[in-house]
């Protein structure tokens, strides 16, 4: 599994994966704690689900991470501009590791990069991974989702289609926006950050897991201090395991809590 981490990363912290039913994982994780310079003490969260299959999704995603987290803390401008600015080096990267071995020609992946510092969250994000916050038992999400679904409900909205064929439309995973060497058609660059409270529950996730519902993910949340986090994160990626989907796709989470 993809997952990286400093070594001093704090409890208030845990990271959970699972494959699924596919046999290789496309998901990479990445928590930093930044140590150095006017950045010390930032929390570096950052998640991304390639694709391009086993070829070239475990191949995006991790390159995106390293190449994002290797940028951030290099540029000591506001932290929105740094996070834009990671997701280009990150970006260009990838399409120069296109260049070089052709054969991954398609891979691409999407991309959270989230920076705590103080009660101050911040991301910047491409593509349909989640970020969530829960906040007294209820989740909302921060993030914009670059599959077509917004798209499908707004005709369910306007009565040009029907909830039902909405659900199963085939279009319902395209990405309109995906990290991918090529010019990023939807950024998600948050200018003013989301102001956090004490026992908030931050969480990045890929898509697998919205097997389970919002509900169900905001129970999982919703009492964590009678375990430890990473319990949480593990208990939570069981839960997806348990819900037993004949397709189920990798399923990766990080939690911060506050």
């Amino acid at each position: 599994s993809c997952v990286m981490t400093d070594l001093a990363i704090p409890n208030t912290v845990a990271t959970a994966q699972i494959t699924g039913t596919r046999d290789y994982q496309e998901d990479t994780l990445a928590v930093r704690v930044l140590t150095a310079g006017v950045h010390a003490d930032d929390l570096l969260l950052v998640l991304a689900d390639g694709m391009g299959g086993h070829a070239g999704g475990d191949v995006a995603s991790r390159l995106v991470v390293e190449e994002f987290c290797v940028a951030y803390g290099n540029c000591p401008g506001n932290i929105p501009m740094e996070l834009r600015s990671c997701l280009d080096v990150a970006n260009e990267a990838l399409a120069n590791a296109v260049m070089d071995m052709p054969k991954l020609g398609g891979m691409g992946t999407t991309l959270i990069g989230c920076v705590i510092r103080e009660d101050d969250l911040y991301w910047v994000s491409v593509g349909d991974s989640l970020l969530w916050v829960c906040r007294e038992g209820v989740l909302q999400r921060l993030n914009a989702d670059h599959s077509m679904v917004p798209l499908l409900d707004d005709m369910v909205r306007t009565g040009a289609m029907d909830k039902e064929a909405a659900l199963v439309d085939p279009r319902r995973n395209m990405l309109r926006s995906a990290v991918a060497g090529k010019v990023l058609d939807l950024v998600d660059l948050c200018e003013q950050p989301w102001q956090l409270l004490a026992g908030d529950i931050v969480m990045l996730a890929s898509d697998g897991v919205e097997t389970l519902a919002v509900d169900e993910l905001a129970a999982a949340l919703k009492n964590p201090r009678a375990k430890s986090l990473q319990q949480v994160a593990d208990d939570l990626t069981a839960s997806i395991e348990a819900a037993g989907q004949r397709s189920q796709d990798n399923a990766s989470v990080v939690l911060y809590q506050h």
